[in-house]
């Protein structure tokens, strides 16, 4: 069962950001930001929230993209882009105290760590980019 919760965030003239974790954001362990994929929600990291072994350790936050899930701009007629969506990101974390975070993007969410990893280069511990990577290296080949 979800636990999605909102914040509402400046950018882009208001967005209603829409969000879940693992628990209450204790600020003595680590935090892992999950970035979903193209199409889906933060349902995507169900299993992970619920996983004791993993959430003993860290908190868990997966933030909706644009488009997705329960997050929504103010501003109907307003273009997005993944740098505006990364932007939203780094301003829902500041609302909610956290101040260094590592973040794992899978596929399109990959695409969005790093923009935040470029935008916050201070407050990004580590990026870890699933599936996204492995397309850019063969592309690359």
């Amino acid at each position: 069962m979800p636990n999605t919760q909102t914040v509402t965030v400046p950018h882009l003239g208001g967005i209603t950001a829409a969000y879940q974790t693992s628990g209450p954001i204790d600020p003595s362990k680590p935090t892992l930001l999950l970035v979903n994929s193209f199409t889906t929600s933060s349902e995507l990291y169900r299993d992970a929230y619920t996983d004791k072994a993993l959430t003993s350790v860290m908190n868990l936050i997966s933030i909706e993209l644009l488009g997705h899930g329960q997050t929504r701009v103010h501003d109907t007629k307003t273009h997005w882009t993944y740098w505006d969506t990364a932007i939203m990101n780094v301003q829902v974390l500041e609302k909610l105290g956290v101040q260094r975070f590592f973040v794992l993007g899978t596929s399109q969410g990959g695409w969005i760590t790093v923009r935040m990893a470029l935008l916050a280069p201070e407050r990004v511990s580590l990026t870890a980019l699933c599936a996204c990577l492995c397309l850019f290296l063969l592309q690359g080949m």
